[in-house]
């Protein structure tokens, strides 16, 4: 597992409760020091968890996802924002770009269809 804009501490990992050979061994839930060593990147091995911790203290919004492409493909990530509030704060858009926009006829104000609210009217159509 990858976690975008942060380094995180893994403080536990175990088997999950499903493990692929009920006659297996059960696997001894390890758990960490006060203090684990930090990292972006882990491995959680099948049917195992891991509990992480992090200080969410960067703006912005942020990707949590497996490096292992079918697992990405099946929706194993998340993307969670974080301060929204700050975000709005920070966000400038340069005036130029702004200004080529305008000259376009793209909206730069609104919903994804330059609207208020849930009106998608206008929305350009789903690619096929």
């Amino acid at each position: 597992m990858h976690l975008h804009g942060h380094a995180f501490q893994v403080t536990e990992y175990g088997p999950s409760g499903v493990p692929p050979d009920p006659n297996a061994p059960p696997i001894p839930v390890r758990r960490f020091s006060d203090w684990p060593m930090r990292r972006d990147t882990f491995v959680v091995p099948a049917f195992h968890y891991a509990k992480v911790r992090f200080c969410a203290d960067n703006p912005g919004v942020w990707m949590f996802h497996c490096h292992m492409d079918v697992h990405f493909a099946m929706g194993l990530a998340i993307t969670f924002v974080e301060a929204p509030d700050v975000l709005q704060r920070q966000q400038t858009i340069p005036q130029a770009l702004l200004d080529m926009c305008h000259r376009q006829g793209i909206v730069t104000s609104g919903n994804g269809a330059g609207n208020s609210g849930f009106n998608l009217t206008g929305l350009p159509p789903i690619p096929n």
